[in-house]
């Protein structure tokens, strides 16, 4: 943003044959001609930057929503697998719930059975512990990505303020005096009827006295 005040300023000086070192017409028309290329350099240097960023942008935001896409894919798999071992834990209580009730029935006290069954609770209990964690780790994941996403998101807004602001410097604003058309306001600042209209937003070529027309610079 510094590097574009500053070529504003050199612009502004240099149409307005303010330079102090100007000691002749050839001379004011030639440090003008090399102030005008440097700032096209300098426009063309800033046109880059900003393709570049809007490049890193996309790829960005392809890293972001691949690692969202992994990220779900993920907790679908954690999902299926907390799942799996919930259903196979409740066939398990099921046959023992089964057995036990075989065993009262017969009086018979099956102390193996009863160990099964408990280190089967348990391992339910850690699964769930597990699992619990697991879905806190993704959710922490999730605010990081959001953060990241929110800091793309100014600096992308930051980028369309530039692009914008880039823009607005290849116009110009043309106040209609009494006599003009659009023909002769496109011939005079070398560019043509259909892009004063496009730009302006105009389906007619009726203009009026005091109105004001973006002109593209030439």
């Amino acid at each position: 943003m510094r590097t574009y005040l500053a070529l504003l300023i050199i612009t502004s000086l240099a149409l307005s044959g303010c330079s102090p070192l100007t000691s002749s017409p050839y001379d004011g028309k030639y440090q003008l001609e090399l102030t005008l290329h440097e700032v096209q350099t300098n426009l063309d240097d800033i046109r880059h930057d900003l393709n570049s960023f809007r490049s890193e942008i996309q790829i960005v935001e392809g890293h972001i929503k691949h690692n969202e896409q992994a990220l779900a894919a993920l907790k679908n798999q954690d999902f299926e697998k907390a799942q799996s071992k919930i259903d196979q834990l409740a066939v398990a209580v099921q046959a023992l719930e089964q057995k036990w009730n075989a065993a009262e029935k017969s009086r018979v006290a099956d102390s193996g059975e009863l160990k099964q069954l408990s280190s089967h609770a348990k391992e339910t209990g850690l699964a769930l512990v597990q699992f619990k964690d697991r879905i806190g780790e993704m959710e922490q994941e999730l605010i990081s990505g959001q953060r990241r996403f929110e800091e793309i998101g100014k600096l992308k807004s930051n980028i369309e303020n530039l692009a914008k602001a880039l823009q607005a410097s290849d116009l110009k604003i043309y106040k209609v005096r009494s006599g003009d058309s659009l023909e002769k306001i496109a011939k005079s600042n070398k560019t043509t009827v259909e892009k004063i209209k496009k730009l302006n937003g105009m389906e007619q070529d009726l203009i009026g006295v005091g109105q004001e027309l973006k002109i593209p610079s030439e």
